[in-house]
């Protein structure tokens, strides 16, 4: 049978060698050169928790070339558009089928669907019509895109009309290319659906033992997989750390804010950030202020940035983490906006300069104002300024006071925005200091609208 993928001649020996008639899955290598061969577990939002089983019936499946992205019905395997013919099976055979795959993979935090998602991502599985109709020989009975990781929106083949009423074999063939679009190889184990031996249980079972890679014979796997390099892979262990357990979560996320702190001083616009954890996967965070949710994060990092309209008193800062079950967790700080200082001497924290009548982390405190920075996350006011030349951690401030710092001026950067930027290199001055106005002030927008966190 052809081979799509790295070790095709080695494994076309093999075959012939053994005289195997029988049609067995195969995958595609995609190579993706930002994978490379050092599997490790996908961040979990980029993780998809569905199994679409589609069948293409009533009118077959019609699928476009081009990287994988199953909601939009494009696919790896195909080299033009292409048409894959509806299951020929009976109802009665696809029920069988669509309980065994969910058996096979009841273990995980997978849930199998029959009907396509309206929104999200998801795996598809398309199970129906034969191997020409997508370029591949009559000798493969399914395929999946293949590399060391997990292919989000990923499509992969079963082709069912080979044997539509062979449930053991659809349901192995199913296992084995959805598993083999999350970065699992072959298993040289008769037990396991990563498998290409035949005998063994007729219903097969990821097996949570390491064992050697390989068709036919032995072979060290393509990849390296955690805890077992590229020697063995235990298919049950990558599945789980891939998707987590199917066992109930009673496990809340823990939450804490990093910034700002308890009491804190804050100015208008100051930001949040937070560190949240969870033994399997954090479905969103949320930021509240005052009880009035500010902002939604998906993934990492958890970082808000409040309005730039902030009342004067002191106010709550609440995160609150979801994850799948969904268990939430809160944790809350509580922060103070008003004047408290007029010079740098009436800060309590060593390092801290005033602003605005507001201390504010100075030059020598890291991440404080008037810092190198690259990146917002340089600074601890979270924003990072860059004059094309030099990039410099600042705050906002007030155009009509001009109250930053000793060595800092309040730089009209835009719409009504200033920001306090060392005053030796430069800048348009609200108070009608010199500088060379317009170029500074076109600098300023720029700088201002590229290092600013998108809001969710």
């Amino acid at each position: 049978m052809k081979r799509t993928f790295a070790l095709s001649v080695v494994l076309a020996l093999g075959m012939a060698s053994t005289a195997v008639a029988a049609p067995r899955g195969s995958y595609k290598w995609l190579g993706e050169p930002n994978i490379g061969a050092n599997w490790t577990p996908p961040p979990a939002a980029a993780v998809s928790h569905v199994i679409y089983l589609n069948n293409c019936q009533p009118n077959g499946c019609n699928l476009n070339a081009g990287y994988d992205n199953s909601t939009t019905n494009t696919s790896s395997i195909p080299d033009t558009t292409s048409t894959v013919s509806a299951y020929s099976g009976s109802a009665s055979n696809w029920t069988a089928l669509v309980n065994c795959v969910k058996q096979v993979y009841s273990p995980f935090d997978i849930q199998i669907v029959t009907e396509r998602p309206t929104s999200g991502n998801y795996h598809m599985a398309i199970v129906a019509g034969t191997p020409q109709q997508v370029g591949m020989s009559s000798g493969v009975f399914g395929v999946s895109p293949f590399s060391c990781g997990y292919i989000s929106n990923s499509i992969s083949f079963t082709f069912a009309n080979l044997a539509p009423s062979d449930i053991p074999e659809l349901c192995w063939t199913v296992a084995q290319e959805t598993a083999h679009s999350w970065g699992l190889d072959h298993k040289y184990d008769n037990r396991d659906p990563m498998t290409y031996l035949s005998g063994g249980p007729t219903i097969k079972q990821f097996q949570n033992e390491a064992g050697s890679c390989g068709e036919y014979s032995a072979r060290g796997c393509q990849c390296n997989y955690p805890n077992t390099g590229s020697t063995k892979m235990n298919s049950f262990a990558v599945i789980l750390g891939t998707f987590g357990s199917s066992a109930p979560d009673t496990v809340p996320p823990v939450v804490s804010v990093t910034f700002p702190t308890e009491n804190t001083q804050v100015t208008p616009g100051f930001p949040v950030r937070a560190t949240i954890t969870d033994d399997r996967i954090i479905e969103k965070a949320e930021l509240r202020l005052d009880g009035q949710l500010i902002g939604t994060d998906m993934e990492e990092p958890w970082e808000w940035q409040t309005p730039a309209t902030l009342s004067q008193g002191k106010h709550k800062i609440e995160v609150k983490a979801y994850d799948r079950a969904p268990n939430v967790t809160g944790a809350t700080v509580n922060v103070q906006y008003g004047t408290v200082c007029a010079t740098a001497s009436d800060c309590d924290a060593a390092g801290n300069v005033c602003l605005d009548g507001h201390c504010v982390a100075g030059p020598t405190m890291p991440g404080g104002l008037g810092t190198t920075c690259t990146s917002n996350a340089d600074c601890s006011s979270m924003q990072c300024g860059n004059d094309g030349t030099n990039g410099y951690c600042v705050e906002a401030c007030d155009l009509t006071a001009d109250a930053c710092p000793d060595d800092f001026a309040c730089t009209d950067v835009g719409g009504g925005t200033g920001v306090c930027w060392p005053s030796e290199k430069g800048g348009c001055l609200a108070a009608g200091r010199s500088g060379n106005g317009a170029f500074i002030l076109a600098i300023g927008l720029v700088a201002l609208l590229i290092t600013r966190k998108r809001r969710r």
